[in-house]
């Protein structure tokens, strides 16, 4: 469905909506047949609120499923395809830092010539380049390199500042509204209006 014939479906809807964020706007409660008629506004709301959800559903909902039957179709290839490349990547990190290990221990013997005045820096230079691994590889199908990037990992979390700690707000509040007391955590009650519409 082109943007135009959406739009065109989507007009009735969004002249209602605006008659009523007027009709909310300019609603007073003050008596309580104020209260009733405004119980009637929210229900009529209520109204085109299941419109809009009715017309989204309409069109995201086949779309959900499209995609939730593409991903289940797609998802035992693509853990094989993961798989593969992973055993080829830690296959070329192994060697790599093989041979980066291999190329320090050379290192350190020509800088001990160095020291020793055995080898000058220009020759101490030359060789430390040549032994040093490449970090970009290039072939006939591509080109891959060896990057070192920053992370972090907790080693010892009762360390962490409590600026850091982010509580697990779902669990907590499961926990406390079945009576269970947690310290520094306490029930608290607030009034909410819940609208129910009458079936026509």
């Amino acid at each position: 469905m082109d943007t135009q014939t959406l739009n065109k479906e989507l007009a009735p809807i969004k002249t209602r909506v605006s008659k009523a964020v007027a009709v909310a706007t300019a609603l007073e409660i003050k008596t309580a047949n104020d209260l009733t008629k405004a119980t009637n506004t929210l229900n009529e709301i209520k109204i085109i609120g299941e419109m809009i959800k009715s017309k989204k559903e309409g069109m995201t909902k086949p779309a959900n499923e499209i995609l939730k039957n593409a991903r289940a179709f797609f998802n035992p290839v693509e853990k094989e395809y993961l798989k593969a490349e992973k055993i080829v990547k830690d296959k070329m990190l192994f060697y790599y830092q093989a041979e980066k290990a291999k190329a320090a221990k050379q290192e350190k013997k020509i800088v001990e010539k160095v020291e020793k005045g055995q080898m000058n820096f220009d020759k101490a230079a030359d060789k430390i380049e040549a032994i040093t691994p490449q970090k970009t590889v290039e072939a006939k199908a591509g080109t891959v390199q060896f990057r070192t990037i920053r992370d972090i990992e907790i080693v010892d979390e009762t360390k962490l500042p409590r600026e850091y700690l982010v509580p697990d707000m779902v669990k907590i509040r499961k926990v406390v509204l079945a009576g269970i007391e947690i310290p520094g955590v306490k029930l608290v009650e607030k009034q909410v209006v819940a609208g129910i519409t009458n079936k026509v």
